[in-house]
């Protein structure tokens, strides 16, 4: 994940705030914070993104993290100039978290039935998408063991992929007792077998 956040944050104790939302409600194994900015041949650094100058008018480099790099947006490909372009901007202030689907993530019972939980018998389903490698592999790794699963194709089933909030493919999603238990990537994936066994 990451969060492209310019000078828009009014202090650090604003962005510790956005840090903790981030970490309660996401399992994420890293995020960034990387300000926008821009530098003007005549007044220097500018915060924020100005493509001209607010002061002289003069052409200035937005400067934006891409790939690990702080690099100029005038130098980068097509791809990542639209890459750009798509960013989108939230407002924190008008943002609301979806309770339910913060219990299904926390693995409490949720209270909702559309996410099948309390009305649900016990299940193990795996997120996969066609073109992910790793899901061969959690396919012949989970039949190999005779643990038995429902396959979903997140690229398919994207309501049920964003109520389960499935972030990466695969994922495991194993459903026993009204509690919810997710696997992400072949590592979590392997885990749960071998707990299994």
């Amino acid at each position: 994940f990451h969060a492209f956040l310019g000078e828009k944050m009014p202090d650090w104790k604003a962005a510790a705030s956005l840090v903790r939302k981030i970490a309660e409600n996401y399992k994420l194994p890293y995020y960034t914070l990387s300000p926008t900015y821009s530098v003007c041949k005549n007044h220097g650094y500018l915060a924020g993104e100005h493509f001209d100058c607010p002061q002289c008018g003069e052409s200035a480099e937005v400067y934006s993290r891409i790939t690990g790099y702080y690099r100029p947006v005038q130098n980068w490909n097509d791809g990542k100039i639209q890459e750009y372009k798509d960013r989108k901007t939230y407002n924190i202030a008008d943002s609301k978290l979806n309770s339910k689907r913060q219990s299904v993530l926390h693995g409490k019972n949720a209270s909702d039935d559309d996410l099948c939980i309390n009305g649900c018998h016990d299940k193990v389903m795996l997120f996969a998408t066609h073109t992910c490698p790793n899901c061969k592999v959690a396919v012949s790794l989970l039949e190999k063991n005779n643990i038995g699963y429902e396959m979903i194709y997140a690229d398919e089933n994207e309501n049920l992929a964003r109520q389960f909030n499935i972030m990466q493919a695969p994922t495991l999603v194993v459903i026993k007792d009204g509690n919810v238990d997710f696997r992400a990537g072949m590592p979590g994936i392997v885990k749960y077998v071998e707990g299994v066994k």
